[in-house]
């Protein structure tokens, strides 16, 4: 029996439980023209929560102490057009406020969207209705048009390995087609040995109730805070079903982009390891991305550009002042693979014709050996560097300013560059970040990542010139900058306008191969996705997670997860 004749010909009912953790089902008789059957399914013992985490912008946040929005992605095409409106004429310093770190925390009354057959699986979480149960589970925290189908996905999935019309003796359609029947390394796209899963892995592995939990972050905020909240929502979680009689000691850990970094520094607390079985990372930028010093030097693309900033203003007006976002910038592990073999991510170039009539490229590496020194806190006049400081702190200009107009005191006047020390608070939590995680997974870690031709990222950026100079690319003298990836240098009596090149590395649209491949010698398997011209499906970064090539290496990873731990060994019954 398939999956569509489940829905149709089987209803599955509820499966609840009683103070004591008794399974409790409730359904109610019908006609015999009715030939719908209720099925009810009783829960294992052994309890393995999936702790999903989502990336950055994936967490809605609301204003502290109040039920204003800060962030609350829109979910629907009119809730687009609305935050969209509400966006347009918010300015820099209006961002700066809406988005502050230490005014901010999650928010967890987001609209939930389980399918039914997710809502019947949902049962056992607390509540009396769907949505306080969805809710209880923090899937009301998550971004739903990202997130929602994975989450209902990964539920039913790991509840019906098997299906139950047929005794337990057939795979759903679910795990035959999109998991069993995809079991070749290269479709997959695994770059270490590829071991297939067996029926017995998977027989094991339906011994076990998988509750899917979302554990969303304040993702303005640094990362290493984040994953200590991980750290204790695991011990809570699991501390839940331990309460109703259940074996539950252990979680899985499911992430997306910056998520990963959230969960590779909850591995980092004393402890927390040993209380995850396994993490899957999908589309982490490991080792950070260009893109963010791209965005912050000239903003957003495309609609979000609306909604995260349309240039140079408004997004440090942001990032500046979160150390979250400052973590997503390239780490010093991060090398760009050229042409000329790996080198710094950061450059600039004109085009030159040579003795022999030929044009040539000549190019000038920007700020390399250190970028948190040389880019990052450079507050010198090298027009290439991270951040502007006037532009740092837009809304307390605005406050000093109406201090002057009123006559009162203005705090700050004559402190020794204020706002740029504001920001290195937030790029030493960064380096900090980085430092912690540098090279560390957990031991039972698997990944997936884009390397796609058709889905480009900035794997470098480049400032690329009009025409040659006579001096040096990196000592020009910034005279005109538009906030939006253009700017005009003087070289002497000359001057040249340089400008940012569109994305050229294959990615995922905003990681960059570089950065997805760099977990490869800690893992136990990652997959690689190149897209159509090697067979893979192409997704995008956000939407990783809805194409059937990510879902079906995360099923994989999960269970191999489980299967092969020695705690399922210990702990399944004995026959």
């Amino acid at each position: 029996m398939s999956d569509s004749d489940t829905d149709t010909a089987t209803r599955l009912v509820g499966t609840g439980w009683d103070e004591h953790g008794n399974d409790t089902a409730q359904s109610v008789l019908t006609g015999t023209n009715l030939k719908v059957r209720a099925l009810c399914l009783t829960t294992p013992d052994l309890v393995v929560p999936v702790l999903f985490v989502p990336g950055i912008m994936g967490t809605r946040l609301k204003v502290k102490k109040r039920d204003a929005s800060a962030w609350y992605p829109p979910e629907n095409t009119w809730e687009g057009i609305v935050t969209i409106l509400k966006h347009l004429n918010k300015s820099a310093a209006d961002r700066q406020k809406m988005l502050d770190p230490d005014n901010t925390e999650i928010d967890d009354n987001g609209p939930a969207h389980p399918d039914e057959s997710s809502k019947a699986l949902l049962a056992i979480a607390p509540g009396a209705t769907d949505a306080e149960r969805a809710k209880w589970r923090g899937w009301g925290q998550l971004y739903g048009v990202s997130y929602a189908e994975i989450l209902s996905l990964l539920e039913k999935s790991l509840a019906l390995i098997f299906d139950p019309a047929s005794q337990g003796k057939k795979l759903t359609a679910t795990w035959k087609t999109l998991v069993m029947d995809q079991q070749d390394a290269a479709k997959l796209g695994a770059q270490k040995p590829f071991a297939p899963l067996e029926e017995a892995h998977l027989r094991d592995a339906a011994d076990v109730l998988y509750p899917v939990h979302g554990v969303g972050y304040n993702w303005l905020r640094s990362n290493k805070e984040s994953g200590e909240r991980l750290a204790q929502e695991i011990e809570r979680i699991t501390a839940h079903y331990r309460s109703k009689g259940k074996t539950c000691e252990k979680v899985v850990i499911v992430t997306h982009s910056m998520g990963g970094l959230v969960a590779r520094a909850c591995t980092q607390v004393p402890g927390a390891t040993d209380r995850i079985l396994g993490i899957v990372h999908g589309v982490m930028p490991a080792i950070g991305a260009p893109a963010t010093y791209k965005r912050i030097r000239a903003g957003f693309e495309k609609i979000e550009q609306i909604l995260l900033g349309r240039n140079a203003a408004e997004c440090t007006a942001v990032m500046a002042n979160a150390p979250g976002p400052l973590e997503l910038l390239p780490t010093s592990q991060y090398k760009a693979q050229s042409d000329k073999g790996a080198r710094h991510w950061l450059r600039a170039s004109y085009t030159s014709v040579n003795m022999q009539g030929m044009e040539e490229e000549v190019d000038a590496l920007l700020g390399d050996g250190d970028p948190y020194a040389n880019v990052y806190l450079n507050n010198s006049e090298s027009w290439w560097r991270l951040v502007k400081e006037d532009l740092i702190d837009p809304a307390g200009k605005e406050e000093r300013e109406k201090s002057r107009q009123q006559g009162r005191k203005v705090v700050g006047e004559n402190s020794d560059k204020p706002d740029f020390l504001r920001f290195q608070r937030n790029m030493d939590a960064a380096f900090k970040l980085h430092n912690l995680i540098e090279d560390k997974y957990h031991p039972n870690t698997y990944a997936y990542y884009g390397a796609d031709p058709a889905q480009l990222a900035w794997n470098e950026v480049h400032w690329k010139g009009g025409k040659m100079i006579d001096g040096d690319l990196k000592l020009g003298l910034l005279t005109e900058d538009d906030l939006n990836g253009m700017v005009q240098l003087s070289f002497g009596t000359s001057k040249n306008s340089f400008e940012i090149q569109k994305p050229k590395g294959p990615g995922d649209g905003t990681v960059p191969a570089e950065s997805g491949a760099a977990p490869t010698p800690h893992v136990v398997q990652i997959f690689r996705h190149e897209g159509k011209s090697k067979g893979h499906e192409s997704y995008d970064h956000q939407s990783s997670y809805k194409a059937k090539i990510a879902q079906a290496v995360t099923l994989y990873s999960i269970v191999k997860i489980v299967a092969d731990s020695t705690w399922l060994k210990e702990n399944l019954p004995k026959l």
